[in-house]
């Protein structure tokens, strides 16, 4: 009797484990965070300054108990002004002006993501997004015209992070993560837009 009460007892754990961990597969997570960029590469040359107005949004379906596939897409905008000091024209005549920039970066991405402990309390993960990016480039020199260019071209953003359900095997929760963009893109100042995120949301 005793070790029909264990058996009982290690099967009913053993299923009790099973359908906890099953509960990930063919679910759908969504997931919206606030977004700090920090400029890197060439960017950082244009624009030092960190960029705290960004939001990244992303849904995820589960595959299996650790692999999840979907889509996201963000929003980060940097701005720039710099101090009146003398630039050249195209023409070769110098100029005294203020010079500002203003760069909005739109990621479109395919993401996918390996949670390493489904389950547990404190959930890490990595992840990776491919696909593109639109991007609004406005580079001013005071009254003297500006360089303006709009496009359309490749992202890839390698991130991870940590997922803490609200409740145990919880679908909502807390997401706190980091990712490095990496954004190709020609002006005569610039060969990327590449920047760190750090993200924080549900």
């Amino acid at each position: 009797m005793k070790n029909i009460k264990i058996g009982i007892i290690t099967a009913a754990t053993l299923f009790t484990g099973m359908v906890a961990q099953a509960q990930y597969r063919g679910t759908a997570q969504a997931v919206v965070q606030y977004s700090v960029g920090i400029p890197s590469g060439s960017l950082k040359t244009a624009v030092p300054d960190v960029s705290p107005r960004g939001v990244r949004a992303a849904i995820y379906f589960g595959i299996n108990d650790n692999l999840a596939l979907g889509g996201g897409a963000g929003y980060q905008d940097f701005y720039q002004k710099k101090d009146r000091t003398l630039y050249q024209l195209s023409d070769g005549s110098d100029i005294s002006a203020v010079r500002s920039y203003s760069i909005q970066t739109i990621p479109i991405l395919f993401e996918s993501k390996w949670n390493f402990s489904p389950g547990k309390t404190v959930q890490p993960y990595v992840g990776l997004g491919i696909g593109g990016n639109l991007v609004n480039y406005n580079d001013y020199l005071g009254e003297f015209g500006s360089e303006q260019k709009n496009s359309f071209g490749f992202a890839a953003r390698p991130h991870a992070g940590v997922y803490i359900p609200f409740r145990k095997h919880g679908e909502s929760g807390l997401t706190i993560s980091g990712s490095y963009s990496i954004m190709p893109f020609k002006t005569g100042e610039l060969s990327n837009l590449n920047h760190i995120g750090i993200h924080a949301g549900v």
